[in-house]
């Protein structure tokens, strides 16, 4: 009887025994797999998120292509296709002909401006061109051409015994009361002498047969080449000369 009753007592010990050794395995191993499937707090979520944002908008900030929107073809009121009164100067493309005259009142006033006076004597060496327009050409073209909408541009022309074409610009915007300044490059006009000069500033419209004149308007100016600056020139070069001889 003692002996069943330590056995019973013995049995009883080893389950209690067993239980608290797979109590504490349990939570050996607790913490390892909180730490596998543990997701990323919000704290974490927001910094990464933070520098993501900061790499987007670091990609989008396109300084260049934030300063090439802000000056636009459509905002510039030089007509010149070069864009500037420097550039050399090549006769001017001829314009379509046959030209087709479908004369309007479009050219509201031809002004010269930026003039530079003569050295000697009275006139100016050397101008530019302000033209004041409408330019709209939005329903002019036949609709067998493709294309309905006008392409205006200004050539201008010296009404001499010589009758020259000296510049001509690209496509100008379409403006109903339009402001336009063209560059007469010197090299253009060097040719003639002294003198009263007829400038005439045609408005077209170009097509892929024959350009049509839309209006033209003439304007004189008194001209004076600066001969004086090359004069002085070749004296300087002569003075260079002389004093190398000797």
């Amino acid at each position: 009887m003692q002996s069943r009753t330590i056995a019973v007592v013995a049995v009883a010990l080893l389950v209690v025994f067993s239980g608290c050794s797979a109590h504490g395995g349990s939570q050996a191993n607790g913490p390892s797999d909180a730490n596998e499937t543990e997701p990323l707090t919000d704290s974490e979520t927001g910094a990464n998120g933070s520098n993501s944002t900061t790499t987007d908008t670091d990609d989008g900030a396109d300084p260049n292509g934030t300063d090439g929107n802000a000056g636009t073809a459509d905002g510039n009121d030089t007509a010149n296709a070069d864009g500037t009164a420097d550039a050399t100067w090549s006769p001017p493309e001829e314009p379509n002909r046959p030209l087709e005259d479908k004369r309007e009142d479009r050219i509201d006033s031809v002004e010269f401006v930026d003039t530079q006076p003569a050295e000697s004597g009275d006139g100016y060496s050397n101008f530019n061109l302000e033209v004041t327009a409408n330019t709209s050409m939005e329903n002019v073209d036949p609709p067998e051409h493709g294309d309905v909408v006008g392409e205006p541009y200004f050539f201008v022309k010296i009404n001499e015994d010589e009758q020259k074409l000296i510049e001509r610009t690209g496509e100008v915007r379409m403006d109903e009361n339009g402001t336009y300044h063209i560059d007469v490059r010197p090299d253009g006009i060097e040719g003639f002498g002294e003198g009263s000069l007829t400038v005439e500033v045609f408005l077209m419209d170009e097509d892929t047969d024959w350009d049509d004149i839309y209006d033209s308007v003439g304007t004189d100016i008194q001209y004076n080449p600066d001969a004086g600056a090359d004069d002085s020139n070749t004296t300087a070069t002569d003075s260079e000369s002389d004093s190398s001889e000797t």
